[in-house]
């Protein structure tokens, strides 16, 4: 904690308090005012947790949408303003749950509640409260599973993880999310809509990846951009310029979310997971089928299928598709392609490669560019909307996988959340850039490309087809010349300022 201490007296020294005073009710200036947010277990001890029963219980019978002592109101702000999978996922939750743990203080008259959080990699269960199907338990709601020990990873805290944000090399925001997005899939019910904020268990979620970030970034702020007090345009990145836009009347400047201490609150545990919890005994049957680190024995890459594929075509002036498959339908079953490339797009591609594996991704100002697995057109059936599974994607799996293996091949997630992410904006496309990855598998061959899915089940999962799809396809993606990406690797000796 030295620090973290010493990043405390920075901003002390720095008039933090002056500046933000008038609208911080929780006086974040004062070191003796941070708030210490609690795991589940301890929290549900102390004199808070009748406080955010009360709270809960207010907000859910407030069913006004316009009142800010609503459940309403927060989801309409998530389902109007949250990014997922783009840059600011993080940043973004992170000024949503301060401003709503406000309003659980104002609802439950408790000035000193604090929003807890579900550590779920040590406890990989729904918390007993949030489960109990009693008419007076403001917790409950009807869900599709209660464990998540298939969502987790330790991919996130990988040494190799050494940037922020999305469009990064190797970026924690990014792999954090392939562990936030199954987890709401597994959860089912409305935790797999953009509706989400009903469920209580949203607030402890978030709390958890909140305090998942916090500690990776400890001590020395690792790839977190520069941002110096107060942010300015000349001193600062530009990627912390602008506001997290919550209701018209409601935003924060970007920069304020940089360090949760500048916000009034720390966690009581600042420690990465660097395990994963023993697979709970309902799962050990499944070994085959579990998730991306899971710690069990080798499993074997799912059969090929033949589908329809798609040519090679421009997608637009700065991207180009390489080819694909049409009009897919996700099942059960766990299933391989294999994608053959033409030859001038195998060199480009290897050209790209071989930038990543030399640490320049653009040189003297060349268009090299990034590959991508694109999920174009997805759709979702109405009793698989419900969640309680997801798809484990794969880009070149071995024909038998070690465990250690999983993460070199690794893509992400598909699932019922994330389609609905992607599409409550517009059109559900989802990306992967797999350039990183393609680098670390240290092949030189390109001509074809293995794409597999394999399908994770949760304690009631769908039967029959769940995803729909009308394209699956890899892409060429042109960066424009005067992005230097190089520029943003540079570490950080802690949070806001570099070597």
């Amino acid at each position: 904690m030295k620090i973290q201490n010493r990043f405390r007296r920075k901003l002390l020294k720095s008039g933090l308090g002056i500046a933000v005073a008038p609208w911080m009710l929780d006086k974040a200036s004062a070191q003796s005012g941070i708030r210490i947010r609690q795991e589940w277990q301890q929290f549900k001890l102390t004199s808070q947790y009748p406080s955010f029963l009360n709270a809960i219980a207010s907000m859910r019978a407030n069913t006004n949408p316009a009142s800010r002592g609503s459940l309403q109101f927060w989801t309409q702000v998530h389902v109007n303003h949250c990014p997922h999978g783009a840059p600011y996922f993080i940043s973004w939750h992170r000024g949503y749950l301060y401003y709503f743990e406000q309003q659980l203080r104002i609802a439950s008259g408790d000035p000193e509640l604090n929003l807890p959080y579900w550590d779920y990699y040590s406890y990989t269960t729904l918390p007993a409260e949030f489960t109990d199907p009693s008419a007076t338990n403001p917790l409950y709601m009807p869900r599709m599973s209660a464990n998540v020990y298939q969502a987790l990873s330790l991919l996130p805290f990988a040494p190799t993880v050494h940037n922020f944000q999305h469009g990064t090399s190797n970026a924690f925001e990014p792999k954090i999310e392939d562990v936030h997005n199954p987890v709401h899939d597994l959860i089912g019910g409305v935790m797999t809509t953009m509706q989400s904020p009903l469920d209580p268990i949203f607030f402890l979620h978030h709390g958890s990846v909140d305090r998942l970030t916090h500690a990776w970034a400890l001590p020395d702020g690792k790839g977190i951009p520069l941002s110096a007090f107060p942010y300015s345009s000349t001193n600062s990145d530009p990627y912390w310029a602008g506001n997290n836009v919550y209701a018209s009347d409601l935003s924060i400047e970007r920069y304020r979310t940089l360090d949760p201490n500048w916000l009034g609150n720390d966690y009581a545990d600042t420690s990465v997971p660097i395990t994963l919890p023993p697979v709970p005994s309902a799962l050990k049957t499944q070994a085959s089928k579990l998730a991306p680190s899971a710690v069990l024995p080798a499993r074997q890459r799912p059969p090929f299928r033949s589908l329809p594929t798609v040519r090679r075509r421009r997608i637009s002036e700065s991207r180009r598709s390489l080819g694909g498959f049409a009009q897919l339908a996700f099942d059960e079953q766990s299933v391989s392609v294999r994608l053959r490339l033409d030859k001038t797009d195998a060199a480009e591609v290897g050209r790209v490669v071989a930038a990543r594996r030399g640490g320049s991704e653009t040189g003297t100002g060349a268009r090299i560019g990034t590959i991508k697995v694109v999920i174009d057109g997805a759709s979702v059936g109405a009793l698989a909307a419900r969640g309680g599974y997801f798809y484990a994607l794969y880009l070149n799996m071995p024909a038998a996988s070690a465990t250690s293996a999983n993460g070199q091949s690794f893509i992400g997630t598909l699932g019922a959340f994330q389609i609905a992410a992607a599409s409550h904006h517009g059109p559900a496309r989802l990306e992967f850039d797999v350039s990183d990855l393609l680098a670390q598998q240290k092949i030189s061959d390109f001509s074809a490309l293995t794409l597999s899915w394999i399908r994770i089940d949760g304690d009631q999962a769908p039967a029959g087809k769940t995803i729909r799809a009308e394209e699956l396809r890899v892409e060429l993606a042109f960066d424009a010349p005067s992005v230097n990406r190089a520029a943003l690797v540079k570490p950080a000796n802690w949070y806001g300022r570099r070597e």
